[in-house]
Order: C-alpha cells, then structure tokens, then sequence
C-alpha cells in the first residue's frame, strides 16, 4: 500500500541542503520519501537498493552516509536507516505516536539502548522514551533553545536600554519603575513591533509616573506610541 509523503518547500533553501553535492541532496531526499519510510524514520534499506533505485554508486552512497553521520543527519547501522532529525519536522498526533511506538518495538534490540517493550498505554511517554532510546532530537527540544535565544535577546535589550537612559532619568524613575515599564511594553498587544523601544519607554513611564522635570524642561511632550 502507497504512503502519502509531503516535503516541505524550504528543503531546498536549508543551508545545509545548499551546500550538499547533487547526489547527496537525491540520497537524502529519498532517504525521507522512499516507500519504507515510516512513522518514527526507523527501517531497513541495503545500500544495493539504495543503488538500484536512484542509480547513483554505491561507493557513492557509502561516502554520502559517512557524511550525513558525522553531522548526526543520518545514522546507518545494521543496515538500518535512522533519521536521527525526523522527529523534530512531525507534528504527531496520538495515532502517530502510538504508530511509532510500535515501530520501535519491532525494531532490532541493537538499535536501541534497551531491550524493553515500550508500552503504548501512556503514550506520550512512551513516545518520549522511544526517541530518547534512538538518539533523536525532539521538536519541543529544538523549539526551547529558540525560545531561550529570544529570551535571552530580550534581557540583553532590557539591559542595553536601561544603560542607554540619561542619568537626568535614572535619577526621576528608579530601576523598578524602568524595569516594570520594559515588561509592559514587552507584553503589550502580542509583543506587537516597535520602532524604538527606548522612546517608547521614556513616554510610558511619563504617563505611568508623571512629568518629573526640572525648570530647564520646557513645554510639554506629546505621548507617542511607537508601534
């Protein structure tokens, strides 16, 4: 029975896919469409079939598997294919996960790092223990070290803006004040974009905290809302 396989369109824009040679782009673009391929990116495929069904050498496909390891795209054993990445481009649904669960089970004990039998009663930790068992990245995995660059970014904005603010308005709002200002800002209308964060600021703060001035400022500042 023929499975339906989709690959998204930015495959070819990946920078890694950019830098790969002609064969090794049709090898591992087979290696995630060929008819064996399954839930978990698990199964056994000869290099001799490899061969036969892309026409490229096999001496060929043995250097591009080489490769593919040293990166961790790719592991060949036992003459098994293991995507180690696969995980991370699927959005499984319990069906799935239970599906791949049971291509583990059936999978060689040399595979894996244990010879236990996962169940599929509890499915979401089975499924983790499953990809933990094969080595492979999780897309939650992938998706916290983004979310803790952009968190850290953000911190280090918080820091430069505060060291930006002139010492006449350091000395009117304190540090808390400043810093209680960035967080609204920062959760305001779905982190909505801003043009400049520090104007932004100095005009929230004005209109949390008042116009704390000296007799040299003259006239009055109109709020603006840079978003």
């Amino acid at each position: 029975m023929s499975k339906l396989r989709s690959v998204n369109t930015q495959f070819w824009s990946d920078p890694w896919v950019e830098e790969l040679s002609a064969d090794e782009k049709l090898i591992y673009l087979y290696f995630i469409t060929n008819e064996k391929t399954n839930m978990l990116g698990v199964y056994e495929l000869s290099i001799r079939k490899i061969s036969f069904e892309t026409g490229i050498k096999k001496e060929t496909i043995v250097k591009a598997l080489k490769g593919f390891e040293t990166i961790n795209k790719v592991k060949y054993t036992k003459n098994f294919i293991v995507l180690l990445n696969f995980a991370k481009h699927q959005n499984y649904n319990p069906n799935m996960k239970k599906s791949a669960i049971d291509v583990y089970n059936k999978l060689p004990n040399e595979l894996k790092d244990s010879n236990e039998h996962i169940d599929k009663l509890d499915y979401v930790k089975g499924f983790e223990r499953v990809l933990k068992g094969l080595g492979m990245v999780r897309k939650v995995e992938v998706e916290t070290k983004v979310e803790t660059k952009v968190e850290d970014k953000n911190k280090e904005t918080k820091k430069q803006v505060y060291k930006s603010f002139d010492h006449k308005l350091k000395e009117n709002y304190s540090k808390e004040a400043i810093d209680n200002i960035l967080e609204s800002i920062e959760n305001f209308n779905n982190n909505k974009k801003y043009k400049s964060l520090l104007i932004t600021a100095r005009n929230w703060l004005k209109r949390e905290h008042g116009q704390k001035s000296d007799s040299k400022t003259k006239g009055n500042e109109h709020l603006n809302m840079t978003f």
